[in-house]
């Protein structure tokens, strides 16, 4: 029995190590919207699913259980997890973990644990189930100094969810995030998620949700103009760089968010307060322009012609001309085209923000032409 137990311990061990580094996939990869910084010495665990994550990469987790109304967590799994060094002495049947300035110590059957000397009861006595040690979830975060977080709601959520996680790293439990987590439980391809959407594969098809929960075809479709109703998001862009994507967070931040989509490949281009009314593309970099109906804040230090270029791996966005200026609509609301080329962006224009008179206002009307990069234009055509 006992060379059972240690073969048992050292296998599971020797897979555990291995699993760490033998996996890719990571929260990060699959949500544009925490960082590997958010997800260092945390712990994303199901009683029911047999995938965890820690530090944010995917493993094969050893399950929590639920006993008789309790949840009770498999300690050696999270402890290595975590980096800690446990032993297991099979004669007397206790265990001593150590990690960073701690020395963990309890024996299988009993209610007592000591952290560093100082000795306290479990509700529940540590118990070895299919070859595991489990103690009760509560206990975990006063031995690793991690905040414990459970997560249950039959309603809307089909797998409970364990976080364990420093005391600050407040990131992942994000709503969306954990709503992630959920799906590729269920098996879900995720293709991108942030926390304004989720983008999944199946049967060959990609399907959007804005509420993680409802999902519709993903595909482009060319926007036909209603007199009787204004758009502000699920619009498509035709470019030569191919397809971008508008969604419109109405639900939550009213924020206006743009993404460029090749094929399954979706980058998150630009946030923008102000709706996005048409993306143009030159020479790799995408330009767009902004309409302010209601104003915007700050709208002295920046305008609503903007350009965002892409580089190691993100899209980095800028304002481009005068600040305070308004580019490719008049007073009145009507749109001028507005031409790209090397020499830059040629548009009508004027100073909209600012305490200017209506003359005043009126002597900047004309034809601007725009550098394709940087805060400087000149006036055409007056």
């Amino acid at each position: 029995m006992k060379v059972k137990i240690i073969l048992t311990l050292f296998t599971f061990t020797l897979v555990l190590a291995l699993g760490y580094t033998a996996h890719a996939e990571n929260l990060h990869d699959y949500y544009e919207d925490v960082t590997e910084d958010d997800l260092k010495n945390s712990m994303i665990l199901s009683p029911e699913s047999s995938m965890a994550f820690i530090n944010g990469q995917k493993v094969s987790a050893v399950r929590p259980i639920v006993k008789d109304g309790r949840t009770l967590v498999p300690l050696r799994f999270i402890s290595e997890g975590f980096g800690a060094k446990v032993d297991f002495n099979t004669k007397n049947q206790s265990i001593t973990i150590k990690y960073a300035n701690k020395t963990i110590f309890l024996k299988i059957g009993k209610n007592n644990i000591s952290i560093n000397g100082k000795s306290s009861e479990m509700d529940v006595a540590a118990s070895i189930y299919n070859n595991s040690t489990y103690i009760p979830l509560r206990y975990i975060g006063e031995a690793f100094n991690k905040k414990v977080v459970y997560l249950k709601n039959a309603e809307i959520q089909p797998h409970s969810l364990i976080i364990i996680r420093d005391v600050n790293a407040t990131a992942i439990e994000n709503l969306n995030l954990i709503r992630v987590y959920e799906l590729l439980n269920q098996g879900k391809s995720i293709v991108y998620s942030d926390r304004f959407m989720v983008v999944i594969k199946e049967n060959g098809q990609l399907l959007l949700s804005d509420d993680f929960y409802n999902f519709k075809p993903f595909i482009y479709q060319e926007l036909i103009e209603d007199e009787n109703s204004v758009r502000l998001g699920d619009i498509w862009f035709n470019t030569d760089m191919g397809h971008f994507y508008l969604n419109y967070a109405y639900a939550t931040t009213q924020e206006f968010i743009l993404y460029r989509v090749d094929g399954e490949a979706i980058t998150r281009v630009a946030i923008e307060k102000a709706p996005i009314k048409a993306v143009k593309t030159y020479l790799n970099d995408i330009y767009y322009l902004t309409r302010y109906e209601r104003g915007i804040l700050d709208a002295h230090e920046t305008s609503n012609l903007k350009f965002a270029t892409f580089n190691n791996g993100q899209w980095f966005s800028d304002y481009l001309g005068k600040p305070g200026f308004y580019y490719g609509f008049d007073t009145l609301g009507k749109v001028y085209d507005w031409q790209i080329n090397d020499n830059g962006i040629s548009t009508f224009g004027y100073q909209r923000s600012g305490d200017l008179s209506s003359d005043e206002r009126k002597k900047t009307f004309g034809l601007y032409r725009i550098e394709l990069k940087g805060h400087h234009h000149e006036l055409v055509t007056p």
